[in-house]
């Protein structure tokens, strides 16, 4: 898979967890109809984790050995950290409200590290 696609990939998966963590508890108390959809799904953060650790690794891997960014490097190890410590113990830890911040703060730090690496491998015409 092209590292391009895996950028764009995980900008969308961080871009839906953030979504997901932000706005479903604001359409759940405007939607009555949709009150059967638990806002606390712990599976599904942990499912989206999942899917964007490997596909960040990957994607970040492969830019970074050919642009050599530092920032692109820190700010995806930052980001992978900061969402699977939240995942895992940020209710417990932070509270309700400290986790959706946090994966929302570590959504937003991926998607824009991923976006640069997007950028930075178009710029140098990185074909890999």
């Amino acid at each position: 898979m092209k590292q391009s696609i895996l950028d764009k990939v995980s900008i969308g998966a961080s871009t839906i967890c953030a979504i997901h963590c932000a706005l479903l508890p604001i359409i759940l108390a405007t939607v009555p109809a949709l009150s059967h959809i638990s806002a606390e799904n712990h599976a599904f953060h942990i499912a989206l984790v999942f899917i964007i650790v490997p596909m960040s690794l990957l994607a970040g891997f492969l830019g970074c050995s050919k642009h050599k960014d530092k920032l692109v490097l820190a700010g995806i190890a930052s980001g992978l950290i900061l969402l699977v410590l939240t995942a895992l113990f940020g209710h417990d830890l932070v509270g309700e409200l400290g986790e959706k911040v946090g994966t929302v703060v570590a959504s937003i730090l991926l998607a824009l590290s991923h976006w640069r690496n997007y950028k930075l491998c178009r710029e140098k015409t990185c074909d890999h």
